[in-house]
């Protein structure tokens, strides 16, 4: 008896001692050694000026990516369009800071309020230019003459996070997105063939991956996953012979987007319960469907 009380407060002790070590769930950034006022105020503005240059950078590598998909889709003169060159140019440098920002290991919901920051003043202008209150010009202009300030508000709700922690780099996070440079890839694929031409039978197409590798990699198990499955495949089935017959009109194009835009969440459900295919192929696949949905709606818009 004495010598069983003896091990157990010896793996108590052990227990209440031992150093937590559950991982980290979102990168959360370290404190660096104290620094002066004007160190702050330094480092405050380095991150802007850091931010800026991203979201510049993120413009003009990504317009040559546009200008190919117009091209490819029939789409040039929308895209030229004062407005939709702004809404694509947010969606650049949007696309570009996402990625900078969690590379630098900033928290989602720091990069999800720069996000919109950068977004708020064009969705203010916009409003203006379509009331015809302001001009081509003035929208682009005074769109990226604010957009600086705009982020400069959002970094002083997280001021700490832009003066005083030391962020570093997450390359290993940039290594693991492979699967949206695939996604990226069959897409241009894709389109080479023209946004318009995606045929109908494609939902039901991706929709039949998921039960026959599921199957394969004896991953659907239990009543409740079969049904989903079929139920799945049911719906995305009946979607592609809608869309089949109503090709040529723009409501058939609809019904295809609508259904892309479907297996994209199709795509992010079982991404995020790592169900019945691989992850990799999750990531990849909800990338794919929701850009080429997009591409498929812009085939129908006119100038």
């Amino acid at each position: 008896m004495t010598e069983t009380t003896a091990t157990t407060t010896t793996v108590t002790t052990a227990t209440a001692t031992d150093p937590v070590t559950h991982p980290v769930t979102d990168p959360v950034t370290h404190p660096a050694a104290p620094a002066t006022p004007g160190w702050k105020v330094l480092r405050f503005v380095a991150h802007l000026a850091e931010m800026v240059v991203v979201m510049v950078l993120g413009m003009l590598l990504l317009a040559p990516a546009w200008d190919w998909a117009g091209s490819a889709i029939g789409i040039e003169a929308v895209l030229a369009r004062p407005d939709v060159a702004a809404v694509v140019m947010v969606l650049d440098m949007v696309a570009a800071m996402t990625v900078w920002m969690r590379v630098r290991r900033h928290g989602w919901a720091a990069i999800r309020e720069m996000n919109g920051a950068m977004a708020a003043p064009f969705a203010v202008l916009l409003v203006l230019f379509w009331a015809g209150a302001v001009s081509a010009g003035d929208l682009m202009l005074w769109g990226h003459v604010l957009m600086v300030p705009a982020m400069a508000g959002a970094m002083l709700l997280r001021r700490a996070e832009y003066t005083e922690h030391a962020h570093g780099f997450d390359l290993v996070w940039l290594r693991s997105r492979w699967p949206v440079l695939v996604g990226l890839l069959l897409l241009v694929g894709t389109l080479a063939g023209g946004g318009a031409g995606v045929p109908t039978w494609l939902v039901f197409a991706m929709a039949l991956v998921y039960p026959v590798v599921g199957v394969l990699r004896n991953r659907i198990r239990g009543r409740a996953m079969v049904v989903l499955q079929a139920a799945g495949l049911a719906v995305f089935a009946g979607i592609s012979l809608l869309a089949g017959a109503l090709v040529g009109q723009d409501t058939g194009t609809y019904v295809l987007a609508a259904g892309l835009v479907g297996h994209g969440v199709w795509d992010v459900f079982h991404h995020r319960a790592n169900a019945v295919v691989w992850r990799w192929y999750a990531e990849t696949c909800v990338v794919y469907d929701l850009l080429l949905a997009a591409a498929v709606l812009a085939s129908t818009v006119g100038p």
